[in-house]
């Protein structure tokens, strides 16, 4: 498969992830967000639509796939889907071979509860690796949150826990028109903790290119790919944006 994008930090692929050929250097870091199985048409008002039509089971062999032909020694894999496709992919990829790691879990408040059922207002963010020890994990990077009393000997902030709550807003300015864009403060700490400078990272199911974008802010190598024709030439205008509003981030990192 010909690259539909390519220059220096960057290469793009236009079609279904299973049919890419691995590269020499092994991703450091796989950071995907695959359909998600509900059977129905993702839509953004004003912008792209897509169906959303391969069960849990397809997605879950086609992320199979790319692990056996991208996974490396420290490869990390982190995965954001819901309660659709979670259990299927940890069942899979277990029974493959990878370890599950554990999970974040990203709790948002965007979007009306459904009244048929309880409330699906979260994310799992499932991550894997080779074995119990593999995969990079630069500490430094997580988050921290305040402390919610003050604690002799301790700072004043600590790591953040499992329970990650940010929503982000249908009218912050960072989204673009495409369904399910993933915001980069989700999508930054699996890139800076998982990675280092000058890493490959990889997504398979790319969609708006937002964990490309990440990426190359950070200098990292990234390879996407995308079914849709439209989100590809989305995230090929997004690389070309100035990465200004993250640049005391980034020089605090090199």
């Amino acid at each position: 498969m010909n690259p539909f994008y390519e220059d220096d930090s960057a290469t793009i692929y236009h079609g279904d992830c299973v049919n890419i050929k691995p590269t020499n250097q092994k991703p450091k870091l796989i950071l995907t967000d695959p359909p998600y199985a509900t059977g129905k048409i993702q839509s953004r008002l004003g912008g792209e639509s897509y169906e959303d039509k391969e069960s849990a089971e397809e997605v879950s062999v086609k992320i199979e796939t790319v692990c056996e032909n991208w996974f490396g020694s420290d490869t990390t894999l982190a995965v954001i889907c819901d309660y659709r496709l979670a259990y299927s992919l940890v069942a899979r990829l277990t029974k493959f071979g990878l370890v599950f790691r554990g999970e974040i879990i990203w709790s948002f408040g965007l979007g009306n509860p459904r009244t048929s059922w309880w409330a699906n207002k979260h994310n799992h963010i499932l991550t894997f690796t080779e074995n119990e020890t593999s995969g990079i994990f630069n500490e430094e990077h997580v988050p921290r949150t305040d402390r919610v009393a003050e604690s002799k000997g301790y700072p004043s902030d600590k790591s953040v826990g499992s329970v990650w709550d940010y929503t982000f807003s249908n009218s912050d300015s960072e989204r673009v028109k495409y369904p399910n864009q993933k915001p980069l403060k989700i999508l930054n700490p699996f890139v800076q903790v998982h990675s280092n400078i000058g890493d490959l990272v990889f997504d398979p199911f790319m969609g708006s290119g937002s964990t490309g974008v990440s990426a190359c802010n950070h200098f990292r190598k990234f390879i996407g790919c995308d079914l849709k024709e439209e989100a590809c030439e989305i995230a090929v205008r997004r690389f070309a944006e100035p990465v200004l509003p993250l640049y005391g981030q980034i020089r605090e990192e090199t």
